[in-house]
């Protein structure tokens, strides 16, 4: 009986600490990769998308890139501009449209000085910032560093 009691100890721990392991390593969940030559292919002057970056259109992607946070709050930032190059960030003249995405996040993150992925739904949509114009909305939930 006592054996029974044991093995029913040690399956219970085995059970609660993987559970509490696995919920401690976040990901960002199922979503389709992004490539910025894909981005590039956004004929932003005449707003037409070709068919390949059409079927991403509101659609959960990954997106790598560098952060252009676009408030002063450096602590929790929750609008940025996603880049494709660090060289991209605050320049004159601004990037292209097709190669900024706009990134509001649904809850603040870290500012983050190296590469990132930003996860979220995925529109094509002009939006406009200090910066400049961006050809994607990104309504980011996860950020985690660029591997």
């Amino acid at each position: 009986m006592m054996k029974w009691i044991l093995a029913g100890i040690f399956a219970f721990s085995l059970a609660v600490g993987g559970a509490l392991y696995f919920m401690g390593k976040s990901t960002g969940g199922n979503a389709t990769e992004v490539d910025w030559r894909a981005l590039d292919q956004m004929d932003y002057v005449n707003k037409k998308a070709p068919p390949e970056l059409e079927k991403l259109n509101k659609t959960r992607v990954k997106i790598p890139g560098f952060m252009v946070p676009l408030e002063d709050n450096q602590r929790k930032v929750t609008e940025f501009l996603l880049v494709p190059s660090p060289q991209a960030c605050i320049h004159v003249p601004a990037p292209p449209p097709n190669q900024m995405v706009y990134v509001k996040m649904k809850k603040g993150v870290p500012a983050a000085d190296g590469p990132i992925w930003v996860y979220g739904d995925f529109e094509i949509t002009l939006k406009q910032s200090q910066y400049g114009e961006a050809s994607f909305e990104l309504t980011g939930d996860y950020v985690e560093p660029y591997q």
